[in-house]
């Protein structure tokens, strides 16, 4: 008896995934030797992911701007429109800082995008100020 590990990972932008199939390798009849090499490649996929995240960024990269379209605080979600009038989904635990509570339709937000199930939504939102019009033309 062989055994395969798989470990799916989300962090922020994106998902990670680590698969351990035996192969003609005889070390994964040990279940727990199996788990430890999934779990060794798992910690070098999060440190390459880390070193990534430590990268100085481009001076050219503009981080993407919104402003909160809608807020359903009771539901733990709201919309972000974005300047070219995109309509991106958010959940509460995406707002850096437990700020969810402090955001109002109209504050300007930074955010990361990712494409979830149902279309776009922010992985992380990280609030700029208030009344974000200013980022709209007109």
């Amino acid at each position: 008896l062989q055994y395969r590990v798989r470990i799916d990972m989300s962090v922020p932008g994106e998902e990670l995934v680590v698969s351990r199939d035996p192969g003609s390798s005889q070390a994964h009849n040990d279940l727990y030797i199996a788990i430890r090499d999934a779990f060794n490649a798992a910690e070098r996929q999060l440190r390459s992911y880390s070193g990534k995240l430590r990268e100085p960024r481009k001076h050219h990269e503009i981080e993407p701007h919104a402003v909160v379209l809608r807020m359903f605080p009771h539901e733990g979600y709201g919309f972000l429109m974005t300047p070219d009038g995109r309509e991106v989904y958010f959940h509460e635990n995406s707002v850096l800082n437990n700020g969810f509570g402090e955001l109002n339709a109209g504050d300007e937000v930074r955010f990361s995008e990712v494409l979830g199930d149902d279309g776009p939504q922010a992985s992380t939102v990280d609030a700029v100020g208030r009344h974000g019009k200013h980022i709209f033309p007109g």
